[in-house]
């Protein structure tokens, strides 16, 4: 089912120079994604391990771009932390390192066609895409219902995939 996205369109930011080109720790993003460090970071004290869980993947040479984005970047930029994985399987795993307590959505895209970048139509993504928490069908995605939490030991989040655009 398709969900419309008015204020996802105007700010389609996750791009694959956001995700850090494959980076293995989390990265802090920049709020103007396209003109962002993407140089790793230490980690900070006190930060956990956040483990994403993407089912649903129809695996490929396409790659998953994966961000944990807070409340104040929910749908407009990549987000607080971003990386890239590639479609092994149905169920791949992305692992953020450094990732500061708080609460998050993790936001999935399938990069079908290799831009680099969340290709957003009048009612969505026109790419595979998924956020963890409940299931939202209806209107933009609201962070609530797709939020965690992770705490100084770390968290944990599943994504499962939407194909059907």
């Amino acid at each position: 089912m398709k969900r419309v996205f008015a204020s996802l369109a105007a700010a389609s930011a996750l791009t694959l120079a956001a995700c850090g080109g494959g980076a293995e720790e989390a990265e802090p993003m920049a709020e103007d994604t396209a003109a962002m460090d993407t140089t790793m970071t230490e980690p900070v004290a006190g930060a956990g391990q956040v483990t994403v869980t993407i089912n649903g993947v129809q695996p490929g040479d396409a790659p998953l771009l994966v961000a944990l984005q807070g409340e104040g970047n929910f749908l407009q930029s990549a987000g607080a932390y971003t990386k890239q994985v590639d479609a092994t399987g149905e169920s791949v795993t992305a692992t953020f390192d450094g990732v500061t307590p708080g609460s998050y959505v993790a936001a999935v895209v399938h990069d079908a066609n290799t831009d680099g970048a969340i290709n957003i139509g009048e009612t969505g993504p026109d790419e595979p895409w998924g956020i963890s928490g409940s299931p939202q069908t209806a209107g933009a995605p609201e962070f609530t219902p797709a939020a965690f939490q992770v705490t100084e030991t770390g968290g944990q989040a599943t994504v499962s995939l939407n194909y059907d655009q």
